[in-house]
């Protein structure tokens, strides 16, 4: 799979909700690490229990959980 950035990631890998894919687990909110910088993890899980995670730093783990909160 292909993709530009965290969001990308998240979009496709829910696209593939027709297959199975689902969000399972998600950070909430974006946390800032003592380095100041921010993070966001999110985690899509298939029926076949496979999962896979997405970990986003700085401005893209503030579009992630937008785009993860929009979509749960």
């Amino acid at each position: 799979m292909a993709y530009n950035n965290s969001t990308d990631a998240l979009r496709l890998l829910i696209l593939l909700r027709l297959y199975g894919g689902r969000i399972t687990r998600f950070s909430g909110a974006v946390t800032i690490l003592t380095d100041g910088l921010p993070y966001f993890f999110v985690q899509v899980t298939w029926e076949d229990g496979s999962q896979y995670g997405i970990t986003a730093y700085g401005e893209e783990a503030i579009e992630l959980q937008k785009e993860t909160t929009r979509m749960t």
